[in-house]
């Protein structure tokens, strides 16, 4: 067992198609709102439980901006993707999972989503406990976000490209697309 098995691993994206980073649009890069929910150590380290707020972010997160900074997304609001690129610099190859953005030395970079964006990430926006969504803002995404797999009728039987279920370092992952 390797030194990096100790430590924690965070949520990751795969940014299959997100159009915001093509033509080098403009993104928000801004503190987080305090206290937000989507700080909680259970929302960005992989298994958590701690429902402690921290100061490192996972890839990945749909958030809104409001006039506090990024937070939790809002329903009818402009949607972003917490997207800051990763530099591992130990570990095995392509493993983002030991990434984070460290809130005391960067902010946050959010890329605008534009309906028909995709992406893989190993968060399940959609996830319920007791007829109620885990994640925080999940209702706010329902009908915004749609999470597309091979079984799927329709959208997901269109290309072979929708059975994958991994990230690159094989970690299972869900595709989403956003649709407006």
């Amino acid at each position: 067992m390797a030194i990096y098995d100790y430590l924690p691993k965070y949520h990751q994206i795969e940014a299959n198609n997100l159009k915001a980073l093509q033509p080098g649009f403009v993104v928000a890069q801004m503190p987080f709102k305090a206290n937000d929910d989507l700080l909680k150590a259970k929302f960005n380290i992989v298994g958590s439980t701690d429902t402690t707020v921290q100061n490192k972010v996972a890839n990945g997160h749909i958030v809104s901006i409001s006039k506090d900074g990024l937070c939790t997304a809002a329903e009818d609001s402009v949607l972003f993707i917490t997207y800051n690129d990763p530099l591992v610099t130990f570990g095995p190859r392509n493993h983002y999972a030991f990434y984070a953005t460290n809130l005391d030395e960067e902010h946050v970079r959010a890329v605008q989503l534009i309906p028909g964006d995709e992406w893989m990430s190993d968060i399940d926006y959609f996830a319920q406990e007791s007829g109620s969504y885990v994640y925080p803002g999940a209702a706010n995404l329902v009908g915004r976000v749609v999470k597309v797999d091979a079984a799927n009728d329709g959208l997901g039987q269109s290309d072979d490209w929708f059975e994958m279920n991994e990230l690159p370092d094989g970690t299972p992952a869900f595709h989403y697309v956003f649709l407006g």
